[in-house]
């Protein structure tokens, strides 16, 4: 109770002492805000840092990543490479090795971890990993580590690469391939040269004949020459050659030597007008005559015929072309096959002697590739027809000098050579198609047109040999598809340097 004139302190209205309170706990919360802030400020950037610098040790992984597959390319094509020409898998795993040290990022711990051949596939396939260490993302793993009471660990990326290198024929693995070589077993081809000759024939076959022949086919045709082309089959002579002379008395300058008819035994005028005897071979024969000379035209009709080779006195000779018939796969032709073992078992019997009749080997090795004289062969050694669809048909032309050696009715040509009168092997009348160089020129040219055809020339040994030179460049489909080997080893080269043009490696994935 108050009594009168006495005064009380006034605190104002009854709501001002809370608000006071309120006062003072806004100022102590924002003092609480401010810390808050920081804490938050703190985290945000914690994780803004996680995630920039995850960011750049990802493009890190990334790009190296990218830098390990292309590493991984180049070393699987060089191993396959290898493969192709050395024939050794230890020696290709060493190059794959190789190439992927010189080529893999720098600065990262990587390695091929598997190679894989696989020789029924004509595959390899190679993989590489490596461990790329996150310098952002252990930094913060490290610091949330540390907020946890946890021991520390450095963050690393494991990234890897593979590749598969495929033999593919024709340039993408999904075409047919046929080719027709045509080997010089002539007399200059002794010593050395035939051996070197063998394993360069060999290693092309080995690099183009594919295993698995079941989808696409690659098969290869053999052509040996020197002044014939023996075909090691009576049956086969008797399809494609003309008509042997029966009586000499009508066809000048032969005349019967023999008894009996048909006469077997012929003499004909040589080059110094003087009768030598010879006899018609029923393994080998010479160059076609007539208006189809030059063309594949098919030998079913007697103007299309090719002409018969007469030869010494025996019937089993081949003039001077190496001939054996105890075993008539010795310098013989061989239509298209993929048989490996028999083509490589076929080279490995090459055989030396004789002079260069390089039309002959020009015409037959068209003639194994065109289909008018598929019907001469079995099925599984026919050619397929001029332009097909996802088909390759590939000519290699080898020689070791000029072509020098025509012919004259089935007789070495007076202006063959030398073209010396005194040759007693030589007729008394000049090549009836002009020479060999000429003749082998005009063949190219009409096996290069309208069907398809790649020609590819080798030239072994040939020194300043001009002639021989221009002979080979203008046989073949273009200046790159001409070789000029100047020993074994450029021999060897030349034919793997084609063979892997038309039988190419690539990457299937």
């Amino acid at each position: 109770m108050l009594r009168q004139g006495e005064q009380v302190e006034d605190d104002g209205p009854a709501s001002t002492a809370p608000s006071a309170r309120l006062r003072t706990g806004i100022r102590t919360f924002r003092r609480d805000e401010r810390g808050s802030i920081a804490i938050l400020f703190g985290l945000t950037s914690f994780i803004v840092m996680a995630l920039v610098g995850g960011a750049v040790d990802y493009g890190r992984a990334v790009t190296a990543r990218d830098q390990m597959q292309n590493a991984v390319d180049a070393a699987v094509l060089a191993a396959a490479r290898v493969w192709q020409t050395e024939k050794d898998l230890d020696l290709a795993e060493q190059k794959a090795i190789e190439y992927y040290n010189n080529n893999k990022p720098k600065g990262v711990d990587s390695s091929i971890n598997s190679f894989q051949p696989d020789t029924s596939r004509n595959t390899i396939t190679l993989s590489a990993t490596a461990t790329l260490y996150a310098p952002f993302l252990s930094a913060a793993a490290m610091l949330a580590k540390s907020m946890r009471g946890e021991s520390s660990g450095k963050v690393e990326y494991t990234i890897g690469a593979d590749a598969q290198a495929l033999l593919a024929a024709g340039g993408n693995g999904d075409s047919n391939l046929e080719i027709a070589m045509m080997l010089d077993v002539t007399g200059s081809m002794s010593g050395s040269k035939i051996d070197d000759l063998k394993d360069a024939a060999k290693d092309l076959v080995d690099i183009v004949v594919w295993d698995d022949q079941s989808e696409y086919t690659s098969r290869v045709a053999l052509i040996p020459f020197a002044d014939a082309v023996n075909l090691g089959s009576t049956s086969l002579v008797n399809d494609v050659r003309g008509q042997v002379d029966t009586d000499c008395t009508k066809n000048s300058p032969c005349t019967s030597f023999s008894t009996g008819s048909p006469a077997q035994y012929f003499k004909f005028r040589n080059a110094s007008g003087d009768r030598e005897t010879w006899k018609a071979s029923s393994y080998c024969v010479t160059e076609r005559t007539g208006a189809n000379w030059d063309t594949d035209a098919a030998p079913d009709v007697a103007a299309n015929k090719v002409a018969p080779l007469y030869s010494s006195s025996s019937s089993s000779s081949c003039g001077f072309m190496t001939i054996k018939t105890s075993d008539l796969e010795v310098n013989t032709i061989q239509p298209l096959s993929n048989d490996k073992t028999m083509l490589k078992r076929r080279i490995g019997k090459l055989s030396e002697a004789g002079s260069t009749a390089g039309q002959m080997g020009t015409a037959w090795a068209w003639y194994m590739l065109s289909p008018n004289w598929s019907y001469l062969w079995p099925s599984a050694n026919r050619p397929v027809a001029y332009h097909t669809e996802k088909t390759e048909k590939i000519a290699i032309l080898m020689t070791d000098g000029e072509y020098n050696t025509g012919h004259c009715k089935g007789i070495v040509a007076e202006d063959s050579g030398s073209g010396s009168g005194s040759n007693s092997d030589h007729i008394n009348c000049d090549a009836e198609n002009g020479s060999s160089n000429s003749q082998a020129q005009q063949l190219c040219t009409a096996m290069k047109t309208n069907t398809g055809i790649t020609v590819y020339t080798v030239g072994f040994a040939l020194g300043g040999n001009q002639t021989a030179i221009n002979t080979l460049r203008n046989c073949a489909s273009d200046e790159t598809k001409f070789y000029n080997a100047k020993d074994g080893d450029e021999l060897r080269m030349a034919f793997r340097d084609i063979a892997l043009q038309v039988a190419k490696l690539r990457l299937s994935h």
